[in-house]
């Protein structure tokens, strides 16, 4: 039923208005709240609350088991599975605005809007744009990849139990955050590095492999810094070859990235 359910959100995520995922960010709204009652108090305190969905929805899936011929259980995975969905669109419209400035040459523009819209500096446009190719694989990963692989390794509580940790770690200001950012960090750990291989499979597979091969028991990196290192050794092209838009390439790059995951996905559910 995983992959089934897998294609389902792809199916939603690629011809409906949700490319962000369920248009209400439940799982946001609840990280925000949890940080704001727990403000002061104990790390601890703001893990506990912070999960408290987890059996819950444990209860919820354990009741709806084989009701229906396991029609709720699908529906029930598919809407968890798009909570857990990245609502940065990296595949889609993330770097509409910067590509815009990027395609009519305004590279001060386009340097400003990611500066402003996500944090990337740059000297020049080549180190601009490994920027924004990193940016944006960090994005598929927190949205995608990680979320994937652990719905398919553990079921939906794992996955939105990350989705949790990692709000928690971008939005919170409580004490509990850095608690939150080592939690999502080490369920990131392996995903990553699976990302990594991917992108070996469909870029640059000699110069990926070496940047995997020499991270790859290395716990410091932060995945955003694995994303651009990942991203500048499979991309391997003059980033300022005029023939086709830099960061339309990136998302082609990160399709391919994708399918390669759907086919194992698929494959591991054919074979279990």
């Amino acid at each position: 039923m995983n992959f089934l359910v897998l294609l389902l959100v792809a199916i939603i995520l690629r011809f409906t208005p949700w490319r962000g995922g369920f248009p209400i960010d439940v799982l946001g709204y609840w990280s925000d709240w949890v940080a704001r009652v727990t403000q002061g108090r104990s790390s601890w305190l703001f893990l506990m609350l912070l999960m408290l969905p987890l059996p819950l929805l444990g209860m919820v899936l354990w009741l709806v088991t084989g009701i229906a011929y396991g029609v709720f259980t699908l529906i029930l995975h598919t809407l968890l599975v798009l909570l857990c969905v990245g609502r940065s669109d990296p595949l889609g419209s993330m770097t509409t605005a910067v590509g815009e400035a990027w395609q009519r040459g305004d590279h001060e523009a386009a340097s400003v809007l990611a500066e402003r819209d996500f944090g990337v500096l740059g000297d020049d446009s080549t180190e601009l744009l490994q920027g924004l190719r990193g940016r944006m694989a960090a994005e598929a990963c927190h949205g995608y990849f990680v979320p994937a692989f652990w719905y398919v390794l553990l079921g939906p509580l794992v996955a939105v139990g990350y989705r949790l940790a990692w709000l928690a770690s971008q939005r919170s200001d409580s004490g509990g955050k850095a608690f939150a950012g080592a939690l999502a960090h080490a369920v990131e750990w392996l995903p990553v590095r699976l990302m990594g291989l991917s992108f070996a499979l469909v870029g640059h597979f000699d110069a990926t492999l070496h940047v995997l091969r020499r991270v790859l028991l290395q716990w410091e990196p932060r995945t955003v810094q694995l994303a651009q290192w990942f991203t500048t050794a499979a991309l391997t092209e003059d980033p300022a070859a005029p023939a086709l838009q830099p960061l339309d390439v990136m998302r082609t790059f990160l399709l391919r990235a994708v399918l390669v995951w759907a086919v194992v996905i698929a494959f591991i559910s054919l074979m279990g």
